[in-house]
């Protein structure tokens, strides 16, 4: 269960992120290309968070360390960038006065990685994603609705998918929907036990499209979920950064 969310001052000057932005942003990084739209800034009252009932999540304005515990040891530095280019975005699970606990690739699966409130903006995704293994399928909502759902593939059973609480990262256009990515990346904060073939973002794991449609509704890849080209296409002009993904047996 996510930990309720208490207004706690003072506030961060806050960001809506939404698929409608007018602004987008694209930032080569090897074979992929970071698209994430500019986020647009708003200021909040001083004593509670930006309004609405969606998930917080963490815009880092300036480059910053991350921790095991508010004020605890340093085991990451953050910047404003990731490596594919995006902007840097961490879904919000936990926080205090002056600490985020944030979901992060830095901070490992199942754990939060805590950053200073200062360095971060911040704001709210009205989006979450759902997947079962079992059933290999995709649930996306938005506003507690559902609306769109997805068969897809999944790990083989020597590179299972891991399970656990994530979140989008990056959103990446290859311009190859030949590709073993296809059209489309949705890059998470999970890890794979293991590094991924030919895939330039180690072990992280990623919802991504595939040509290869007979792959689909199966357990045969390395970890990553796969879906059609024009599903890939659809979560990437909807799903913005920062946005909760769940995925269970």
């Amino acid at each position: 269960m996510i930990a309720a969310l208490i207004p706690i001052v003072p506030l961060v000057a806050g960001f809506i992120i939404t698929s409608q932005g007018a602004n987008a942003g694209t930032v080569r990084s090897g074979a992929f290309e970071s698209v994430a739209k500019t986020p647009a800034a708003r200021s909040g009252a001083a004593d509670r968070f930006p309004p609405g009932t969606g998930s917080l999540v963490a815009l880092v304005i300036h480059s910053t360390t991350m921790r095991t515990a508010p004020g605890g040891h340093v085991f990451a530095r953050i910047g404003t960038r990731t490596g594919f280019g995006s902007p840097t975005a961490f879904w919000v699970f936990r926080h205090s006065a002056k600490w985020l606990g944030v979901v992060s690739p830095e901070a490992g699966n199942g754990r939060i990685g805590w950053i200073p409130r200062s360095a971060a903006s911040l704001g709210r995704v009205n989006w979450l994603i759902r997947v079962s293994l079992s059933a290999r399928q995709v649930t996306v909502l938005e506003n507690g609705k559902v609306r769109e759902r997805y068969t897809v593939a999944i790990g083989q059973p020597a590179a299972p998918t891991p399970t656990g609480r994530f979140a989008v990262t990056d959103r990446l256009a290859t311009h190859d929907p030949t590709g073993p990515y296809g059209c489309c990346i949705l890059a998470l904060s999970a890890q794979a036990p293991h590094a991924i073939q030919d895939w330039s973002g180690g072990t992280r794991i990623a919802i991504h499209s595939t040509p290869d449609t007979e792959s689909i509704g199966q357990a045969v890849s390395h970890g990553c979920l796969r879906l059609t080209l024009p599903e890939g296409q659809w979560l990437l002009d909807h799903i913005p950064l920062g946005t909760p993904t769940y995925i269970s047996t």
